[in-house]
C-alpha cells in the first residue's frame, strides 16, 4: 500500500483525536446538574484533572485501536477489525454500566467509546462484504468453463 494512504490514515486519526479533545473540553464546561443539585447551588470549578485523564485515556484507546487495525495491510483486515471491535466493546461495557450520575466528561467518554465501536463495526461490515464479494468473484471465474473460439 502506498505511503500516502498510511499518512492519510494517521491524519484521520489525528483529526479524530482533535475532535475528541474538543468534545471533552466542551463537556468540562457543561454543568454537572446532579452534583449541583446535591450541593445546593455551589459553584463548581472546571474539572481540569478529569478532562486531562479522559483525554489521555481516549488517546490511548484511539492509538491502540489504530495499531490493532493497521488498515494499510489488507491481508486479514477483517480479522483485525473484528479483534479491535471485540476488545473495544468489552472495554465499553464497564463504562456503560457506570454511566448513571456521572459528570459530563465521563458521559462524553462513553459517547466516544460508542462512536468508536460503531465506526469499527461499520468498517468491519464493509471490509467483510468486499472480501466476500472478491472471494465469490474469484470462485465464479475458476468454475466458469473456458471460452470457446
Amino acid at each position: 500500500m502506498p505511503r500516502r494512504y498510511v499518512r492519510l490514515f494517521w491524519l484521520l486519526v489525528v483529526l479524530t483525536w482533535l475532535a475528541l479533545i474538543a468534545a471533552l473540553v466542551n463537556a468540562g464546561f457543561t454543568p454537572d446538574y446532579w452534583l449541583l443539585h446535591r450541593l445546593e447551588g455551589a459553584e463548581l470549578p472546571y474539572p481540569t484533572s478529569t478532562v486531562i485523564v479522559f483525554a489521555l485515556l481516549g488517546t490511548v484507546e484511539l492509538v491502540v485501536a489504530a495499531l490493532i487495525v493497521r488498515p494499510w495491510k489488507l491481508k486479514r483486515l477483517w480479522l483485525r477489525l473484528l479483534i479491535a471491535f471485540a476488545l473495544l466493546l468489552a472495554w465499553s461495557v464497564p463504562w456503560m454500566l457506570s454511566a448513571m450520575h456521572q459528570p459530563p466528561v465521563h458521559g462524553m467518554h462513553l459517547l466516544w467509546l460508542l462512536l468508536l465501536d460503531v465506526g469499527l463495526l461499520l468498517a468491519l461490515c464493509m471490509v467483510s462484504a468486499v472480501s466476500a464479494w472478491r472471494t465469490l468473484r474469484r470462485r465464479g471465474r475458476a468454475d466458469a468453463p473456458p471460452p470457446q473460439h
